[in-house]
């Protein structure tokens, strides 16, 4: 009785917490080559920057003053004839987002309503892991993939302010980097929320890349306004970028509000998931 007791009392954490471990292990090690291609697109972009500035900095400056309000606001509101303007016009403001929230999305909508039309999910959730237990290892999973897009970010700064001898600031590359991971987590959790709704790839891929478009448009346009600026508040991608995080750093009230969001969203996705019938 002894030798048959033990073991099992010494196994039973093991197995509890090995779903968790490894769902999210498995959800990264399925995106990862989407995350270092995405990573590396920042990498060859920050070189990109810093190789074009000597030979455009003097351009971008006489044309700065001839541009219309509304394309520097399209760009982060930072004109393109300084270091800070050209970077963060380049890569920061648009460019990496994009690709953070795209590794985002395509990692939550495939490893949830991507598992439910396959007829994988219901298989996976027979093992025992429950449905609370699946979602946070997709959203752990999901949080790490955006996290290396973010961190090439700041390494592709690192090497464009180098090669082209801008003169970035740690602060501000650091900014931008935690900045572009805050808006990718945010709208990674608008992908699980909406993917463990639906349980529908295209729909939720195109509602989350359409809320992340139509953010961008408010954040970009209200501010234009002085009777609409206000409005920009209720965008998420005003807390991305408004305060400038290459120019100024991490404005870390933004990216709390954003990484608390997207928090936010996966919570509340937890008691939807648990009592909707799947189809997988």
């Amino acid at each position: 009785m002894a030798t048959t007791t033990t073991p099992t009392q010494a196994s039973g954490p093991t197995i509890a917490a090995h779903p968790y471990q490894a769902v999210t292990s498995h959800s990264i090690r399925e995106r990862l080559p989407l995350a270092i291609l995405v990573g590396t697109l920042m990498l060859g972009m920050g070189l990109l920057v810093g190789g074009l500035w000597p030979s455009l900095k003097g351009t971008f400056a006489d044309l700065e003053a001839q541009l219309p309000e509304i394309f520097t606001a399209l760009l982060g509101g930072v004109g393109l004839g300084t270091p800070v303007g050209w970077a963060n016009a380049e890569l920061v403001a648009l460019v990496a987002p994009i690709g953070a929230i795209a590794v985002a999305l395509i990692a939550t909508t495939q490893g949830i309503a991507g598992e439910e039309e396959t007829k994988t999910l219901g298989v996976l959730l027979s093992a025992p892991i429950s449905r609370t237990t699946f979602i946070l290892a997709k959203a752990t999973a999901m949080v790490f993939l955006v996290a290396i897009v973010g961190v090439a970010s700041y390494l592709g700064l690192l090497i464009g302010s180098a090669v082209g001898d801008m003169g970035l600031s740690q602060s501000g590359m650091i900014g931008a980097s935690v900045h572009i991971t805050a808006v990718g987590i945010f709208f990674g959790g608008v992908a699980i929320l909406i993917g463990a709704i639906s349980g529908k790839r295209r729909l939720t891929i195109g509602a989350a890349a359409g809320l992340a478009g139509l953010s961008f448009a408010a954040a970009s346009f209200l501010p234009l306004s002085d009777s609409l600026a206000n409005g920009a508040k209720a965008s998420p991608w005003y807390y991305f970028n408004n305060a400038i995080p290459l120019a100024n750093g991490i404005e870390w009230t933004h990216v709390l509000i954003l990484i608390g969001g997207g928090a936010l969203l996966v919570v509340t996705t937890l008691p939807i998931f648990k009592r909707r019938d799947l189809r997988g």
